[in-house]
């Protein structure tokens, strides 16, 4: 599996965490480093790149992966039952499928062939993960968590200002989009399948 690792980097944080991550990825993979204003135009910067690999992944610079995180993640990509992403737990799981996982996805190109790229919409911050993963479940793939695969967040997930904006302030602003949206896909009303040229 020919794999590309976008790290999404921001501002002048430090990249120690991502470096770090890259050597403990255990599995080759391709890099490219993306500081785009915007979570998901930056996210979109490598969903872009789809055609040349078979499954495109991200690394957050606040993110801190286990050991060999890229193998078991390619591991459970290929074996896990219909799975179209899988991304690392916070903490230890049980019950890997998961409507709605959060974390340093890894996607396959077949979803990113079926939805294409994460909502633009939502900016800078919003609802742009769990909207991936509805869109995901409605073109037939599932979304996982990876057993054995616990990852550390640093700092706050969901709160804070760090970037520049209120993120809560952020999701509330866009979570009726995000609820509406989510009825028109499952009513076939609207295409679960966002492009943009860029």
């Amino acid at each position: 599996m020919k794999v590309l690792i976008g790290c999404l980097v921001y501002g002048d944080r430090p990249l120690d965490i991502i470096y770090r991550n890259l050597e403990n990825a255990g599995y080759p993979f391709e890099v490219m480093f993306i500081n785009k204003e915007g979570i998901a135009n930056a996210l979109n910067e490598a969903i872009l790149k789809y055609e040349n690999y078979d499954a495109i992944g991200f690394l957050a610079n606040d993110i801190e992966e286990p050991q060999d995180w890229l193998l078991k993640k390619v591991n459970a990509l290929q074996t896990y039952h219909q799975a179209g992403i899988v991304a690392s737990s916070f903490s230890q799981i049980y019950a890997v499928e998961s409507d709605f996982i959060i974390s340093n996805y890894l996607i396959s190109k077949q979803v990113i062939e079926a939805i294409g790229m994460f909502n633009y919409e939502y900016h800078p911050y919003g609802a742009i993960d769990l909207e991936y993963c509805q869109r995901t479940w409605i073109a037939g793939f599932k979304t996982y968590y990876v057993v054995d695969c616990i990852a550390k967040h640093i700092g706050s997930h969901a709160t804070g200002d760090e970037y520049g904006y209120n993120k809560e302030q952020m999701v509330m602003k866009y979570w009726s989009k995000y609820i509406n949206e989510v009825e028109e896909y499952k009513s076939k009303n609207k295409d679960i399948k966002i492009w943009k040229d860029k």
